[in-house]
């Protein structure tokens, strides 16, 4: 349990996380678009794109729901992806690596689940019979929400680019357990050790 805890912590804190590109990117459009909004008058002029947002709301629900079949998919791929000694490998470069990174998928798809259902509430919220929020929590409301689309689909980019670490580390643990004994290996494990750190740490 508290591994667990630990993890979702780690991930909620990796969610804000400057340093990260995602984050960046998604910050860096979510003020983009807060501007454009602005710009719009979409808190003065809501009702004249209510429809559209919904049927926007509606496209943006169907993709994440089509993340988490990517998350799945991408679990399946790495387990596949490596050996069991290959595996054992990694975890000596760094330990609990191989489940960090199977974790990343898992944060994936629950934050898309996550998101899927805050989208459907907002449908209902939209077609209510209440009035549109104050301004200052309108703008604050479409910001978190512009930021968590964004955030995934940078972070899925992320991902992808952990596929092409892995593939190079793949590689290399394939040269490496096939050297013959006697056969220096040390430049190898340095360059493991290099592609493991950069897949984990950035």
């Amino acid at each position: 349990q508290q591994p667990t805890k630990s993890k979702m912590s780690w991930g909620l804190y990796r969610f804000i996380d400057i340093r990260q590109p995602e984050v960046k990117w998604a910050a860096g459009i979510s003020i983009f678009m807060e501007f454009l909004f602005a710009v719009l008058s979409l808190h003065s002029n809501f009702s004249i794109y209510e429809n559209d947002l919904c049927s926007l709301i509606q496209c943006v629900i169907a993709g994440l729901i089509s993340l988490i079949g990517v998350a799945i998919a991408g679990i399946a791929i790495v387990i596949a992806l490596f050996t069991t000694e290959e595996i054992k490998t990694i975890n000596e470069l760094v330990p609990k690596a191989f489940d960090d990174l199977l974790y990343d998928f898992k944060w994936f798809a629950l934050v898309s689940a996550i998101e899927a259902a805050i989208f459907v509430a907002m449908i209902f919220v939209i077609r209510s019979p209440y009035p549109v929020a104050p301004m200052p929590l309108f703008y604050l409301a479409t910001f978190l929400l512009v930021y968590g689309v964004f955030y995934l689909l940078f972070y899925g980019c992320a991902l992808v680019g952990n596929f092409i670490k892995m593939a190079r580390i793949k590689c290399s643990l394939d040269t490496a357990l096939m050297q013959s004994k006697g056969t220096p290996i040390s430049a190898i494990e340095v360059e493991l050790d290099f592609l493991v750190s950069k897949l984990f740490h950035g």
